[in-house]
């Protein structure tokens, strides 16, 4: 039997069972017909990757991924355009791209480390530059490249606070759109074409639409039962969840285990929207890392996976560990913990092949 002659639709079906990323791989490597028959964009939905740079040279970054299972560890070189002596800093994002960061000057480099595809950021010189979100325009798009790359982020440009979206396409940035804001105000967040900008006076939340830059609803003050919080907005499955985040002050030893969080829903009636406090997030499971990212799943897309948890990670000093939160039980568990020689710091990452 000629293996190559298999028919492309059976491929393809075969294809959604092979939920594993290195296997998916090898699988469209058996043979030209194989791979054209299964497109990148097949690859069955991921759990995410921790991922680390392990190190580097003058021309290549040494990457080290290990999935939530932490059953297996997977070390890649990839090879850069630019310098990385002082990129330092590690931004992991949900759509197949990690960002590597310096801050002195600001400089960095977009990069998917599965398929090479890379690109200098178009920030430089500012005082400071924090991301918001970087990957593709439409994430639902088999061609998510070829579509466009967004880079959402704040800065400080001669010392006015400002959140910039530029958009990379036919190999080149452009800025689309900078909305300026004030000294009394933050950003906690940005989701689908829209930024949550946060009003230390009036505690109230305005979304504005980057698109043309208009402030497109305002919300009402997000509520806390908890002082010394910190907080984010996530939109999970189309619900948009405040996520506080507090030391319960418990003395649990290692301290990650003494991490509590109160989520509000928005319930958007009409006139009045309002936020209500759930200890129920049904099938969803978000993921949260030490750079105050987030990123929800459904646990129904992988088998032996629950819902209703937060995975998050944390790092300290050498250590890094990487938990499970009960929404329901308001109880953290330890996943796993490892000693770090590197000492650098680690993030999800979200593995794309597109």
């Amino acid at each position: 039997m000629d293996w190559a002659e298999l028919n492309h639709d059976l491929l393809r079906q075969i294809a959604k069972k092979v939920t594993d990323l290195s296997d998916f791989v090898r699988f469209r490597a058996v043979c030209k017909q194989w791979r054209s028959a299964v497109h990148p964009s097949d690859l069955p939905p991921q759990l995410p990757y921790f991922i680390q740079c392990i190190g580097s040279s003058n021309s290549s970054f040494d990457f080290q991924f290990r999935p939530l299972s932490f059953d297996k560890t997977y070390k890649l070189t990839v090879q850069i355009s630019s310098s990385p002596e002082d990129w330092i800093f590690l931004f992991g994002s949900f759509t197949g791209f990690v960002l590597l960061l310096s801050w002195s000057p600001v400089s960095g480099l977009i990069l998917n480390p599965l398929t090479g595809f890379q690109a200098t950021i178009p920030v430089k010189n500012e005082d400071w530059f924090v991301p918001l979100y970087f990957g593709p325009s439409c994430i639902h798009e088999p061609n998510l490249i070829e579509n466009g790359i967004d880079l959402v982020g704040y800065l400080n440009e001669s010392l006015v606070p400002k959140v910039i979206l530029w958009r990379y396409t036919e190999s080149k940035w452009r800025k689309i759109t900078e909305i300026c804001y004030g000294h009394k105000e933050c950003v906690v967040s940005y989701s689908s074409g829209r930024v949550y900008i946060f009003s230390d006076e009036t505690r109230n939340i305005r979304v504005v639409d980057f698109n043309n830059g208009n402030t497109v609803s305002l919300l009402p003050e997000v509520p806390s039962e908890s002082s010394d919080q910190h907080y984010c907005i996530v939109e999970a499955c189309r619900d948009l969840i405040v996520v506080w985040s507090f030391l319960a002050k418990q003395n649990l030893y290692p301290p990650e285990l003494d991490y509590k969080y109160e989520l509000y829903q928005l319930k958007d009636s009409g006139t009045y929207p309002s936020w209500t406090k759930v200890n129920d997030i049904g099938d969803r499971m978000l993921f949260y890392d030490n750079q105050c990212k987030w990123h929800c799943l459904k646990a129904s897309d992988f088998e032996g996976c629950e819902g209703n948890c937060i995975y998050t990670i944390t790092s300290s000093t050498m250590n890094h560990f990487v938990n499970c939160y009960s929404v329901t039980m308001e109880r953290t568990t330890q996943l796993h913990w490892f000693c770090d020689y590197y000492k650098n710091t680690g993030t999800w990452f979200f593995p794309s092949l597109c």
